[in-house]
């Protein structure tokens, strides 16, 4: 059951502490569950928006997504979202107060943030009761120790498994 599937936005795993009223405020969520199946899927998109800045993704950004939106791996996906304004800056928004509650990284912009901390290479595995994340490691993780934000295991009321996440700095 382990096979091991690359995922290129390991470091969306930093952002998990917000998704839950990300999605509440995008209007996904009814009683802490999606709301509808294509809710869930509009979800993954609405992730890597956060990870990319981009509206559109390749299956192969998606698989990470997929798990911390309580969808199986292998579920089809649309490719592109429609965000409006209003939703872009809510997006930006979380970043943005992500960035400013880990005083460590400093002045960070978004697109730096999202460079140096979202977008990194990863190993996602499939247990039989977890899914599990290895991240890529990189010299300035040190900076991981002064996080505001708990990544070690994720498990939202949506998700069948937890996500387990081994990120060494």
């Amino acid at each position: 059951m382990a096979s091991s599937i690359s995922v290129p936005n390991a470091g969306l795993v930093l952002l998990n502490n917000f998704f839950q009223m990300l999605f509440e405020r995008l209007g996904l969520l009814e009683n802490a569950q999606f709301s509808s199946e294509d809710a869930q899927k509009d979800a993954v998109l609405y992730l890597q928006f956060l990870a990319s800045g981009q509206s559109y993704a390749e299956e192969f950004f998606l698989p990470l997504n997929k798990v911390l939106c309580g969808l199986p791996v292998s579920a089809p996906v649309a490719t592109e979202i429609s965000i409006s304004e209003a939703d872009k800056e809510l997006l930006e928004g979380l970043l943005s107060a992500a960035i400013s509650h880990w005083t460590a990284i400093g002045e960070s912009t978004i697109e730096g943030f999202r460079g140096n901390w979202l977008v990194r290479d990863g190993i996602l595995r499939e247990e039989e009761n977890h899914f599990e994340l290895i991240v890529e490691k990189r010299v300035y993780d040190i900076l991981l120790n002064q996080s505001p934000f708990s990544f070690s295991i994720i498990k939202f009321p949506w998700m069948a498994k937890s996500l387990m996440v081994s990120w060494t700095y």
